[in-house]
């Protein structure tokens, strides 16, 4: 990502200087002159936003939406304006205390902005920007309702479609297949990646495959096709190593160690993998690489039947999911820990967390998840 940025960095002030050589001599700002600024501006902001260089990526992108609104430019307004939603969208989910409100009101109003501009290429971005924060709030939090959310992910779908655009298209449909993934939608959410995959590997969009590539191994693992499963999650990870996407590459650590954990449960080959996560999380102070991070290292050791040493990541995992509001992670990290004490004979323990972890999924809607507790409920309060 830092070559990305180089490069688009670069871009960006040349087209800034092509701007003010032709205001310089009198000319208007050309079309193709807005455009060029617009693509490289996306670029470093994306880049950024990959890295979790939030500040950076929100300074950027407010400086030149601000300066395409000046340029006359509405298309390359929203689009700046959809980049800058989406990164504090993703912010919101690292940083507690920011205004969620005021991150969906600007995501509405760059929405407006880009159907009054008539690009479809923005309008694409902020139907997707839109359905992606409605999303998470629904998956981490259990607010909303997933059909709303589908539809934007829908309209954005046939709109790059017929408007030819690969990226939007691309993104839309690997969405569509999170929705339907998480609405127990296996055969749609597999079609969705597999279209996404296709499309990504046409036009050689490395990072957009990684993104494919990780979902359908996800569901090859929920298969119990593990070996498939783990094939798919390296190559994931090989891919993000190539495009530099390090806060990509903590999460495709965690799935591969924990495909491996899976296949030799006794083993130590998942804690390798495992541990460079939470070193590059540390790294990157990126709060979610390191929950997971430590989730897993929790969940390997607790198949090895290493309760003690599974129990600190485990407790540390689960207060970084409950100040960041993650609840999903937070019930099934509690769950993971009555099953920690439940090694250990502590069956107060064990109590206590189930009732804790019924107590989130029923406070926040979360139906998965209480069923998730019901199963832990009869397989850990067995009568011995």
């Amino acid at each position: 990502m830092r070559s990305v940025v180089c490069v688009g960095l670069a871009a960006l002030v040349t087209a800034c200087a092509a701007g003010k050589s032709a205001r310089g001599h009198g000319d208007a700002v050309t079309s193709e002159e807005g455009r060029r600024f617009t693509e490289a501006a996306v670029t470093v902001i994306q880049a950024y936003d990959l890295e979790s260089r939030f500040n950076e990526a929100a300074a950027l992108g407010r400086f030149a939406s601000e300066r395409a609104r000046l340029l006359k430019d509405p298309g390359g307004e929203a689009r700046l304006q959809v980049e800058l939603g989406r990164v504090l969208s993703r912010q919101l989910r690292h940083e507690p205390g920011m205004d969620a409100g005021a991150v969906l009101d600007l995501l509405r109003r760059a929405r407006r902005l880009a159907e009054d501009s008539g690009d479809a290429r923005a309008r694409v971005a902020a139907l997707d920007a839109e359905g992606m924060f409605h999303y998470f709030d629904k998956l981490l939090s259990g607010k909303g309702e997933w059909a709303p959310i589908v539809s934007l992910f829908e309209q954005a779908r046939a709109l790059a479609e017929s408007s030819g655009d690969t990226r939007g298209h691309t993104e839309a449909l690997f969405h569509l297949g999170l929705t339907q993934q998480f609405q127990d939608d296996f055969a749609g959410a597999k079609a969705s990646f597999e279209h996404s995959l296709a499309l990504a590997r046409s036009s050689g969009d490395a990072l957009m495959q990684s993104y494919g590539l990780r979902h359908l191994a996800g569901l090859a693992e929920d298969r119990g096709e593990l070996h498939l499963a783990l094939e798919q999650f390296e190559e994931s990870l090989r891919l993000r190593e190539q495009v530099g996407f390090r806060t990509g590459q903590m999460f495709a650590l965690v799935t591969v160690a924990l495909v491996r954990s899976r296949l030799e449960p006794k083993g130590t080959l998942a804690l390798e993998p495992a541990r460079k996560a939470l070193a590059l999380a540390l790294e990157l102070k990126d709060p979610s690489g390191e929950r997971e991070a430590r989730a897993a290292l929790g969940r390997i050791h607790l198949r090895r039947e290493d309760a003690t040493s599974a129990l600190p990541f485990l407790e540390q995992s689960l207060s970084n999911a409950e100040s960041h509001e993650d609840w999903l992670s937070t019930v099934d990290l509690l769950l993971d820990s009555a099953r920690a004490h439940a090694l250990r004979g502590e069956r107060a323990r064990v109590e206590e967390r189930l009732r804790q972890a019924r107590a989130v999924a029923t406070e926040h809607g979360l139906t998965a998840s209480l069923a998730k507790v019901d199963q832990h409920e009869r397989e850990l309060t067995r009568a011995p």
